[in-house]
């Protein structure tokens, strides 16, 4: 079963050519109409079942003992910085170096790690399909709650 957005009584009217990034007044009034609705709930449960069943949160408790296992993090806060680094950065913003070398990493015990391959550790990356199925939610959830300002509502 797919999850809904309960619908409010009262959209936020959007002007058709809002500046990036939205004003503060404007993120503060989509937020509570968000927050007033289910929408906040639904996004977290699609984010999360999709991320699961990519396997996502398997591998970041994995990549979380690997790490921790071999010494390159001494506690949660440098674990986690480590882990959202990983989740968010590009694989293929990492150079490939001479004998498929990707990174040079300093290393508290012996100054420097050579991390070879991707294959040798263990994807963190957020899935691609959690991103869309989370950009999906979102937008559906937005369309309960907001109306383009002179355009007509597909409810009314």
């Amino acid at each position: 079963m797919k999850p809904t957005v309960t619908a409010m009584d009262e959209r936020v009217i959007v002007p058709a050519h809002t500046p990036k990034p939205l004003p503060s007044h404007l993120r503060s009034e989509l937020t509570s109409a968000l927050l007033s609705t289910s929408a906040i709930p639904v996004i977290q449960s699609t984010l999360e079942k999709a991320s699961q069943e990519e396997g996502w949160t398997a591998s970041i408790r994995a990549r979380a003992k690997q790490l921790i296992s071999r010494g390159q993090v001494t506690n949660l806060q440098e674990l986690v910085e480590l882990l959202v680094q990983e989740s968010v950065e590009r694989q293929d913003k990492q150079p490939i170096l001479p004998g498929g070398i990707r990174r040079v990493r300093q290393d508290r015990s012996s100054g420097v790690e050579l991390v070879k391959t991707a294959d040798e550790t263990i994807n963190v990356k957020f899935p691609a399909r959690a991103i869309r199925e989370g950009k999906k939610a979102i937008r559906d959830a937005l369309d309960h709650v907001i109306e383009v300002e002179g355009q007509v509502s597909k409810d009314g």
